[in-house]
Parts: C-alpha cells; sequence; structure tokens
C-alpha cells in the first residue's frame, strides 16, 4: 500500500536523522540541537510553500492542528535528542520504535477493525520491537547507560513515543486539511517556540542562545563548528522529509497503517549504529529485527 510505502520511506530518513543525532547530542546539548532542527526546517520548507501558494487559503481549524501538532513534535524530538545523549542508539532507536502501535491502537478506538492477519503483523513488528531493544550485548546496550540516567532514558523515550504518536494522528488530519507541507511547515513555529525556553538554559558545548546577537546576525556566536552546522543542516533535511512523508499518508487509503511501516525504523537504527557508530549487535537483536521486516511486510500484503 502507498501508505506503508511513506511510512517506510520516514522510516528511513529518520534512522539516518538519529544516526547524526547521536553524533551532536552531547556536544550541542539535546533541545538546543532539537530546536535548530524545528527553525532551520521553517527556511528549507518555504520555497515549496512558495511555490504551491495555497497555504494563505488554509483553514483556521487545519492550521490549528498543524500548530498544535508542532508543539507535540517538540516534546518529541527534544525528548529523544535527551535520550540519545545518555544512552547508545542501539537502546533508544527499539525503545521508541513501538509508537507505530499506539497510532494503530487509536484507529481501533475509533473504528478500524484490523483482520487476522493484520493482528499478526502488529504483533510481530511490536514484540520485535521489545526483542530488540531487551536483548543486546552484554557489554553494550542497556548494560551501557550508567545506572543513575537509566530512570532519565525510559521516560525520555516515553515521552517521546506518546508525543510521536500524536504527531502522526494530528499530521495526517492536517494533511486533509491544508495539505502534507503546509502542516509540516506550520508546525514548525509553535515547536521552534515550545523548544525556544529549554535551548536558552541548556548549558552545553555552544553559548546559550542569550548570547546570540540577533541584531548582528552573528551566526559565528555560536561555537559549532562548520562540521556541526552540515550535520544539523542534514538532520533537518531528513526531518523534514520523514515528517511530510507520514503527513501525506494521511491522504491514501489504508492511512491508519502508515504508521507499522516506521516499526522498520528501530531495527535499522540498530544497524546504521552498527555500522558507522560501531555499536554491538545480539543474536537476540538481529531475531527482533527479522520480527519486524516480516510484520510490516505482512501488514503490506494485498487484501484481498
Amino acid at each position: 500500500m502507498i501508505a506503508i510505502s511513506f511510512g517506510i520511506f520516514a522510516a528511513l530518513c529518520w534512522g539516518f536523522h538519529d544516526l547524526i543525532a547521536k553524533r551532536f547530542a552531547n556536544e550541542t546539548g539535546p533541545f538546543r540541537l532539537a530546536f535548530w532542527v524545528m527553525a532551520l526546517g521553517i527556511a528549507v520548507m518555504l520555497p515549496i510553500i512558495l511555490w504551491r501558494g495555497t497555504l494563505w487559503q488554509a483553514s483556521a481549524p487545519g492550521l490549528l492542528i498543524a500548530a498544535i501538532m508542532g508543539v507535540f513534535y517538540a516534546g518529541a524530538i527534544g525528548s529523544l535528542f535527551k535520550a540519545f545523549s545518555l544512552a547508545p542508539v542501539s537502546v533508544v532507536g527499539p525503545f521508541t520504535a513501538g509508537y507505530p502501535a499506539l497510532v494503530v491502537f487509536w484507529n481501533i478506538a475509533n473504528g478500524l477493525s484490523p483482520s487476522v492477519m493484520d493482528w499478526l503483523a502488529l504483533a510481530l513488528a511490536g514484540c520485535g520491537a521489545l526483542v530488540v531493544a531487551r536483548t543486546g550485548p552484554k557489554d553494550g546496550g542497556l548494560n551501557s547507560i550508567a545506572p543513575g540516567n537509566l530512570p532519565t532514558v525510559i521516560a525520555a523515550s516515553l515521552i517521546a513515543s506518546l508525543c510521536f504518536a500524536s504527531t502522526i494522528v494530528l499530521g495526517q488530519w492536517g494533511a486533509i486539511a491544508i495539505g502534507q507541507y503546509e502542516t509540516t511547515f506550520v508546525s514548525r513555529f509553535p515547536g521552534a517556540l515550545a523548544l525556544l525556553p529549554l535551548a536558552y538554559t541548556e548549558r552545553r558545548g555552544m553559548p546559550a542562545i542569550s548570547k546570540f546577537a540577533i541584531s548582528k546576525l552573528a551566526i559565528s556566536k555560536f561555537a559549532i563548528s562548520k562540521f556541526a552546522w552540515g550535520g544539523i543542516l542534514l538532520m533537518t533535511v531528513l526531518d523534514v522529509a520523514a515528517v511530510s512523508a507520514v503527513n501525506a499518508s494521511g491522504l491514501f487509503p489504508g492511512s491508519e497503517y502508515s504508521a507499522m511501516g516506521i516499526s522498520l525504523y528501530g531495527g535499522l537504527s540498530v544497524l546504521l549504529a552498527m555500522l558507522f557508530l560501531k555499536e554491538k549487535v545480539s543474536v537476540g537483536q538481529w531475531l527482533g529485527i527479522a520480527m519486524v521486516v516480516l510484520g510490516v511486510a505482512l501488514l503490506g500484503w494485498p487484501k484481498g
């Protein structure tokens, strides 16, 4: 189904996006990193919005949905990046990959009637994500997190999951109301504003935002290397593409299942962390990845 394809595309984008996030979360500070991803997304999307020219006729309810979505998305990536600053990708990715199931359960509560194969697919994908999270190697995974940081990682991952699930539902509604790109664009403004206070108070590698001379447009006041700025810009492009794809899935049949395509994200993040960050992957995690892939494949299998 087209909707599930959008979800898989978003999973690919977010997989690489999170790899970069892990690289810079400690250097820049998680909330400051999230703020810049949200803020730069406005500039990245502006040419598309101007070219389409439909935002100016958007309905007030549609704009409100997009604005609320932005606040939830700020909570999602802010919490996610906080978890990345304390734990490896091979833990945080699977921990937060279960939220698509919350979207499906929301739709079930609102009238969706899954088939037996759909239920099997949901169970496989959800259990697979759990297996990936719980079966890390002895010298990696949960064992690599400082004991005092584990509660924060779990709390941040839970908040991120709830906020991501809310974002998907609201984004699909917004796409129907005002368009997928317009929803993504509008959501960036309240999202950046919601993250600004947290970014302002964060004390990490770069100076506080209060030290930024806006009147002089002195970007150099931020102690960020050109390499880091390039990484943040790439993150922004990947993030905008992923969010727009998930929003667009709301325009196609089976949109209620598109979130399950994103379940690939947890397994993909583990594979990318293994390849690029040299994080170890256990046999159990490989089994969990296979379960997620099979679950998504079953969900996307042609019906009838």
